[in-house]
């Protein structure tokens, strides 16, 4: 007697139109003598970034919703899709708790496609391909290279593969020691014998691994409400072991197991993840529970965070970089914190005080210096008022446009020389937590921030989101609104107007993102500019890095 696949013998259906061009390649998998088969979806993306999209069981590279994912990916990444050993156009044996073959699958196609310079941003499983992308992220060195997990349908609970087969395959198991699972699949009939060990190693397969994913790790769990093969409460068991804040979830109602009348629905999820605006999202889902906790934590001061807890993946050396937090700070006005709050900087062994404010700006509203905390006055205009009001009303012309401000920020950068090397003086030297702030905590003190990260790589969208958490955090004050307004020339009643100003007296992401298009337009990489501006030299810069960044070398940097 042989046991019958009960899903996979469906017809695959026609893939969509292929966004970008398709290569067939066969990837060598060392030690074991055999090939894999897959096909790289390719728009020649600039970032180099690669999504690895693994098959389920009895599956292969076009099966389901495959072609899908890859074209919905195709603006953001470059995708291999391939089929595991012995299935579909791959060589080897095909076979039923093969997971170390699994593992060595993934990592010969990893291993490939690194050599070929491109850098491994996610991988995408479902069903069996998704427990071994899991199993791959939990146990393999070479995960912190790899940013992104989404798992698609996951089993959790490998005991109920029992009531997948049914007790008649069970008691044929029992009586002769193994059982036939036949299916027709990529066009071919197939017949997988299970024997009593490939069983019980497949109940013993340890899902529970998936706790030692490291944290630093994004993982999206996805699964179909009306899944009959593997139990939708497998997802939120999963969810539980991986219980760090960079795990998302999410159910697509109505949906089995193959997502059958629902690839559109799974691919735009995926889709959206990975998209500016989805990763936008799951960042500030990330950050906000530490920000909430940073910006109350100086009583007295508004605006107040630490820069940092950013994981920075190099495509040069192979190795990734930790952006430590704690070291660089930065806040709004600082000159009258409360004798709490000066207690709480102490305790964050804040050290210095880089104070960005002009000399107008500081006699007005006053400066602060502790016994354990030294001040130093570093203008970006030392006689020009540089307020958020006074912002506005120089660029007037701009009010509440990206353009302004990017043209506002453009303009402090002849200035540099009288703010931005005190405060890598004191990194390299020092070494020591230190604060960054003007008036508000977001024009002069963003644009100084950003620099900063940007010496160390942190992803320019990012720097553009860290700069926009200034919105959620800074009170505007209404007689800045109101002077502005006056100033403007129109009525107190004019909304439109009142709208516009507050505009200008807050933050979005789209103003620090067009100023970082107009500084590599004018200077080229932060590295050119720092030569260039500030007469570095590159020691002088990697000795920024070396304080700032941790680097954690990979395994593969080695091969």
């Amino acid at each position: 007697m042989a046991a019958k696949a009960n899903t996979n013998g469906q017809a695959t259906p026609t893939p969509p139109v292929t966004i970008g061009s398709l290569t067939n390649l066969k990837v060598a998998v060392p030690g074991a003598n055999l090939n894999l088969a897959g096909v790289l979806q390719s728009t020649n993306h600039p970032s180099r970034r690669l999504a690895i999209i693994c098959h389920g069981v009895l599956g292969h590279k076009n099966y389901l919703f495959q072609p899908s994912i890859a074209n919905v990916l195709a603006p953001h990444m470059d995708t291999f899709r391939f089929d595991f050993r012995g299935n579909g156009d791959s060589e080897g044996v095909m076979g039923y708790s093969n997971w170390d073959d699994d593992k060595a699958d993934i990592d010969a196609v990893i291993a490939h496609f690194e050599h070929q310079g491109y850098y491994i941003y996610a991988l995408i499983g479902h069903s069996r391909g998704a427990i071994s992308c899991l199993n791959y992220a939990a146990t393999s060195h070479h995960v912190p290279m790899i940013p992104y997990i989404v798992s698609i349908s996951s089993r959790f609970d490998m005991s109920d593969v029992k009531r997948k087969h049914g007790p008649e395959v069970l008691e044929l198991l029992e009586k002769q020691g193994h059982f036939d699972w036949q299916a027709r699949t990529g066009g071919k009939d197939i017949t997988l014998r299970v024997t009593q060990k490939h069983f019980d190693d497949f109940l013993d397969f340890d899902t529970a691994a998936v706790a030692h994913i490291p944290s630093m790790t994004n993982v999206l769990l996805i699964h179909g409400s009306d899944d009959d093969v593997v139990p939708v409460k497998d997802i939120t068991t999963l969810q539980s072991h991986l219980s760090h804040t960079r795990t998302a979830m999410r159910i697509v109602t109505n949906a089995d197991h193959n997502y059958r009348k629902h690839y559109n629905d799974l691919s735009q999820i995926i889709g959206d993840y990975f998209s500016a605006k989805g990763r936008k999202a799951d960042w500030t889902r990330r950050i906000l529970p530490n920000w909430k906790t940073w910006v109350h934590a100086v009583g007295g001061v508004l605006n107040f965070r630490t820069i940092g807890d950013i994981w920075i993946p190099s495509q040069a050396d192979g190795t990734v970089s930790y952006l430590r937090p704690g070291i660089i700070y930065r806040c709004a006005d600082i000159s009258k914190p409360t004798p709490e709050g000066i207690k709480v900087l102490e305790a964050l062994n804040i050290t210095d005080v880089f104070d960005l404010r002009s000399n107008s700006e500081t006699e007005r509203r006053g400066t602060f210096e502790g016994e354990k905390i030294r001040r130093h006055h570093t203008p970006v205009f030392a006689e020009v008022d540089y307020s958020p009001a006074q912002i506005a009303l120089r660029f007037k012309m701009y009010l509440g446009g990206t353009e302004g401000f990017a043209q506002a920020y453009m303009s402090m950068m002849p200035n540099i020389r009288n703010f931005f090397p005190p405060v890598l003086e004191h990194i390299v030297k020092k070494k020591t937590p230190f604060i960054v702030h003007c008036t508000a905590g977001k024009d002069r003190t963003g644009v100084t921030c950003a620099l900063l990260q940007m010496i160390c790589g942190v992803d320019e969208e990012q720097i553009a989101w860290e700069y926009e958490l200034t919105s959620r955090c800074m009170a505007i004050k209404e007689e800045d609104v109101e002077f502005l307004k006056a100033a403007m020339g129109g009525e107190t009643s004019d909304a439109q107007l009142e709208a516009q100003v507050r505009g200008v007296l807050s933050t979005n992401e789209e103003y620090m993102l067009r100023f970082l298009e107009e500084f590599h337009a004018k200077y080229g990489t932060i590295t050119d500019f720092l030569v260039n501006e500030l007469d570095m030299t590159l020691e002088d810069i990697q000795a920024v890095r070396d304080v700032l960044l941790v680097k954690i070398p990979v395994p593969r940097a080695a091969m």
